[in-house]
């Protein structure tokens, strides 16, 4: 696998970096890193649980199975993106995380992959937005894409805990907040 180009993260260092989107769910997270794509981030340095989840719904569909609600698949899309981000980051080259990453765990998951590959790690972190805001932007979504409004409210209490220092408490040498 070549290295890439060095491409810039809007606002903060170069690739590669291991960088991991934090938010909620209609926060912006997929939105920030369509912006870094059209900056000319290759697509394969990205790591999202959504387009996994979507990649496999697909794939059963192909086979003539019944495919099942998107969060059906969640476990097989958290175990393959935990592989691909162990080897991007083995290689060097680095990647970008996008799923809500508001457990603690999740997050030192990929600050360990980082430390262990030398590549910094960097937080994004999309704002807090109001609970109406939130479910107004989840009813844009298509309906088996659609967040359970208490899954949406729980998501925003542990966002509103979150703050930009204490993700480098955690580890990440940098934040940037959108």
């Amino acid at each position: 696998m070549d290295a890439p180009s060095p491409v810039p993260v809007e606002g903060g260092g170069p690739m590669p970096a291991v960088v991991v989107l934090v938010g909620t769910s209609g926060s912006g997270k997929t939105t920030y890193r369509r912006r870094l794509l059209g900056a000319g981030l290759a697509p394969d340095l990205v790591v999202s649980m959504d387009d996994l989840r979507r990649e496999a719904r697909a794939r059963d569909a192909s086979r003539g199975l019944r495919p099942r609600h998107l969060q059906g698949y969640s476990a097989y899309a958290a175990r393959t993106a935990g592989r691909r981000c162990e080897v991007l980051a083995a290689f060097g080259v680095g990647y970008v995380a996008d799923a809500t990453h508001l457990v603690r765990r999740e997050r030192r998951r990929h600050i360990a992959v980082a430390e262990d590959t030398e590549l910094p790690a960097v937080a994004v972190l999309t704002r807090v937005l109001a609970p109406a805001e939130l479910v107004s932007r989840n009813a844009g979504r298509d309906l088996d894409e659609q967040v359970p409004e208490e899954a949406l409210l729980r998501q925003q209490h542990r966002r509103s805990l979150l703050s930009a220092g204490m993700l480098r408490d955690e580890g990440f040498v940098e934040v940037l907040e959108l």
